[in-house]
């Protein structure tokens, strides 16, 4: 049995599932935010060194403790919208996040990524130390909530020639990478209230986006100067031009390596080819999503991961 931990409505998880079950696998959506009113868990210590963890959803029960592998795809939160007083909400979230946490320490089988190594993995401020530790050019960076201190980044790099962007987004809150313009300077006295990315900006010629599965490389580069917004190619993904792709094997062995630092099984790196040849590291999102650079450069990303899950390692 394998446990992909996700939601109803993620499309990479229904991809991987619908391939695992045409191969005769038995796979189990565990979407934590139908707890606690449509499903239930526990663990049994009835043999303590061999606790059983059960998840009973809509009358169907599923022993977790019985998965041969387990995808952290997109966890989602119990739902506990119907507790009012904010002290037991703060209490129940946080019994809800203790008693997860534990059990996830008793699926003892493989994860795609175990999740305290994707919590780490996902630091934006630690994957660049990692990324120029490891040989890998990065942009000139600060992250800060100092008005001041982003005022002198701008005018050491230039107005014209920086960047901005949050270190996370929501499907609910999505903020696309920015340049930063002259009317943007106005509002550096709100940062104060939550630090913000600045980088340089480095010119593309194009981006390309390295979908890592185990052993497995899957370069696809995205040139988005075609398009109405080649800062951030997500915005205008229909108007770029896209191929399969090389990267240099150095790049690659670097990219191995930061994996193998990380201990992740899956990870999503953006990288950005400059004119002149050089690659840029920009980040590693280790549950990004991989159908996108499926279908443009035809690769099998969805067979990987299914296939990593039937044999992991």
């Amino acid at each position: 049995m394998i446990v992909v931990i996700s939601h109803p409505d993620d499309r990479h998880a229904a991809a991987v599932s619908t391939a695992l079950g045409r191969v005769g696998e038995e796979v189990v959506l565990f979407d934590l935010a139908d707890l606690p009113d449509r499903a239930t868990l526990g663990v049994d210590y009835d043999d303590p060194c061999d606790p059983v963890v059960t998840l009973v959803h809509d009358g169907v029960t599923s022993v977790l403790s019985d998965a041969t592998a387990v995808w952290w795809r997109r966890p989602q939160a119990p739902v506990l919208d119907a507790i009012g007083d904010v002290d037991v909400l703060g209490f129940t979230h946080g019994e809800w996040y203790e008693a997860l946490n534990g059990i996830y320490q008793l699926l003892d089988c493989p994860w795609l990524n175990d999740p305290i190594r994707n919590e780490v993995a996902s630091r934006k401020a630690l994957q660049l130390k990692v990324a120029a530790e490891l040989g890998l050019r990065i942009p000139r960076t600060l992250m800060t909530s100092d008005a001041d201190a982003a005022l002198r980044f701008v005018e050491r790099e230039g107005l014209g020639n920086v960047i901005y962007k949050s270190f996370a987004s929501t499907h609910q809150v999505w903020r696309e990478t920015r340049k930063l313009r002259a009317d943007d300077l106005a509002m550096f006295d709100s940062l104060k209230l939550a630090p913000v990315i600045f980088q340089e900006h480095i010119p593309a010629a194009a981006d390309v986006r390295v979908t890592i599965v185990g052993d497995q490389v899957f370069p696809l580069e995205i040139d988005a100067r075609r398009s109405d917004y080649d800062v951030d190619f997500r915005v205008d993904m229909g108007h770029a031009a896209t191929r399969a792709a090389t990267i240099p094997d150095e790049v690659e062995k670097r990219l191995r390596r930061m994996m193998e630092r990380f201990g992740l099984a899956y990870g999503a790196v953006d990288l950005r080819r400059t004119p002149d040849g050089d690659y840029v590291f920009l980040e590693i999102n280790p549950a990004g999503e991989f159908l996108f650079a499926e279908v443009h450069g035809q690769f099998p990303i969805t067979d990987a991961v299914a296939g990593w899950l039937r044999s992991p390692g």
